[in-house]
């Protein structure tokens, strides 16, 4: 499917990308001034044997603003400035103004803290300022699977790269500090361990295709003609979703019309029927699962939801245990969280 992406360089010189279905033109508005100067840096655990990763100003970021302020909104002529300087726009790419990873770091020198260098990006889906994903309509959600495609084949062109990871937020209990549908894009200039682990794992047993190919009926939620949505018999999560193509990409931009479309299906009714299980808007992790640089041949592209939720009312937690050993416990046996997704029908209205 044809999309088309216009580039604007913004006030503060971060950089715009403004995805559309078709061609259209943009009506610049008022832009937030800068300065722009991040310099994130990180800090080597000897322990863990990992980086972390440092930057104080982001201890600043926009929280929660009121509506009239709304950063990820569109800018109406001689309207308060906004991050996106336009009247109007369908998706919208932006470098975030308080990034984990920058292309500018230059760190505290390479003994004490070399820098962070990556991109972080925010990826707003709509100009409606609440609501979620599965709101937007099917081509909607396959042009966002096209612009995260299309961003992950420009970042993990660049060399200090390693590994490009479009995600979502969803809900304050999950931390999200703006309402407005969003998700963000890190590019990460180092392979963090949990993903080589699980890149490396996939090359020696091939966990994910059999997942496609082979599934278990009992973990099944969707099963469509290009496309299965199932609970993992490993969920780490109550009513952890994944969604996968049938056929192994790389990216969505690998995909036909026909697929593309199916998946987009897929995805949005996998999040409806959370939210008609939990009966609200579930908070919930969105993991875009894209190949690592290095795993393009081996690691397929598919997208798992991670509910942070385990009942009405009653909230997923990340007990001190997992957060201390990284072992999950876990309430509810995938095999029942999908007969009872399964049972839903994501279309209803209740």
């Amino acid at each position: 499917m044809d999309f088309h992406r216009h580039d604007h360089r913004k006030a503060d010189g971060r950089q715009l990308y403004l995805y559309s279905r078709d061609l259209r033109d943009y009506r610049v508005t008022n832009d937030v001034e800068g300065p722009y100067t991040p310099n994130p840096h990180l800090r080597w655990h000897p322990l863990r044997r990992e980086w972390v990763a440092y930057n104080a100003s982001r201890n600043t970021r926009t929280l929660n603003p009121p509506s009239d302020f709304n950063p990820l909104a569109p800018v109406a002529v001689d309207g308060y400035p906004g991050e996106i300087p336009v009247t109007d726009f369908e998706i919208a790419v932006f470098e975030n103004r308080w990034p984990g990873f920058a292309q500018l770091a230059v760190g505290l020198g390479e003994d004490d803290g070399p820098p962070a260098k990556g991109v972080c990006e925010v990826v707003v889906y709509t100009t409606e300022p609440s609501g979620t994903l599965h709101d937007l309509p099917v081509d909607r959600i396959a042009l966002l699977l096209q612009a995260w495609a299309d961003r992950y084949r420009a970042l993990q062109a660049q060399p200090e790269v390693q590994y490009v990871m479009p995600f979502e937020s969803r809900g304050a209990h999950v931390g999200v500090t703006l309402p407005h549908p969003h998700g963000q894009i890190y590019a990460f200039p180092f392979l963090p361990p949990q993903i080589e682990r699980q890149a490396r794992a996939q090359m020696e047993n091939q966990a994910l295709t059999r997942l496609v190919h082979a599934p278990d009926p009992a973990l099944v939620v969707e099963d469509r003609e290009h496309t299965v949505a199932l609970c993992p018999e490993y969920a780490r999560y109550p009513f952890e979703t994944w969604v996968l193509p049938r056929e192994r990409v790389v990216a969505p931009d690998e995909m036909s019309d026909a697929a593309l479309i199916d998946f987009a299906h897929a995805l949005k009714r996998a999040q409806q029927r959370l939210d008609r299980h939990f009966g609200g808007t579930t908070p919930l992790v969105l993991w875009c699962a894209l190949p690592p640089k290095g795993f393009e041949g081996s690691w397929p592209f598919h997208v798992q939801l991670w509910p942070m939720q385990r009942g009405e009312n009653k909230f997923k937690f990340l007990a001190s245990v997992e957060q201390i050993t990284g072992v999950f416990l876990v309430d509810v046996l995938p095999e029942d969280a999908a007969a009872t997704l399964c049972a839903i029908d994501p279309d209803s209205a209740g």
